[in-house]
């Protein structure tokens, strides 16, 4: 029989700019779902800043993305559970990387991916990977690929995966319904959270992997 992972998906409204407070939330409820038994803990795209790129103390922030990093890694081996902190947006040199991680069991970062696919508000600000392949990682609950967020609407990407034997996908996600046009919100106001839920659905079916 396959093995059985209980997996926590953490869903949190981070605070604009407020990294400490959001931290402080990100790491009760990891112990929350460490408490719970869970394999996996999974926090939000942009936990510990949300997504304000304009305001002038975000890269100030994002400089301060390996105090976090350290953070999780310590937790991680203190719970015994494996753990992707959603995404860290980092500052190096001129750049800013929106990355995501996977922490095992052990405090041990197995792997980081830089997401490829830029929304279109992202695209001033960030720098993508571009051409970087994608790359399934061994972990303790076996092979795993990462993504974010809107990568989710590139079936290339999971079938490079998945080609690679993950049998579980990971993607953090920083996801809302003010994301469609307004002219598109007229039309149908639940349009990006059928767009999401259909989208997660068929990469599930198409891959026969849990997303």
């Amino acid at each position: 029989m396959a093995p059985v992972y209980k997996i926590a998906v953490i869903q949190l409204h981070p605070k604009p700019l407020d990294i400490e407070g959001n931290h402080a939330s990100a790491v009760k409820y990891l112990r929350d779902a460490a408490a719970q038994g869970c394999d996996l803990a999974v926090l939000p795209e942009y936990h510990l800043t949300s997504w304000v790129p304009d305001s002038p103390e975000f890269i100030p922030l994002c400089a301060q993305y390996q105090k976090y990093i350290d953070s999780y890694c310590s937790l991680a081996a203190e719970l015994k559970i494996n753990i992707v902190p959603g995404t860290i947006v980092e500052k190096h040199a001129d750049a800013l990387l929106n990355i995501a991680y996977f922490i095992s069991s052990t405090g041990d970062i197995l792997s980081t991916y830089q997401k490829k696919n830029l929304w279109h508000p992202e695209r001033p600000h960030l720098t993508s990977s571009l051409h970087t392949p994608h790359t399934a990682i061994s972990t303790p609950l076996g092979k795993v690929g990462l993504l974010i967020c809107w990568d989710l609407a590139f079936p290339e990407a999971f079938r490079a995966l998945i080609a690679q034997g993950a049998k579980i996908i990971v993607i953090p996600t920083f996801w809302t319904l003010a994301d469609c046009s307004v002219d598109g919100r007229k039309r149908n106001p639940l349009a990006e959270e059928l767009f999401l839920e259909s989208m997660v659905v068929a990469r599930t079916f198409e891959n026969t992997c849990a997303v």
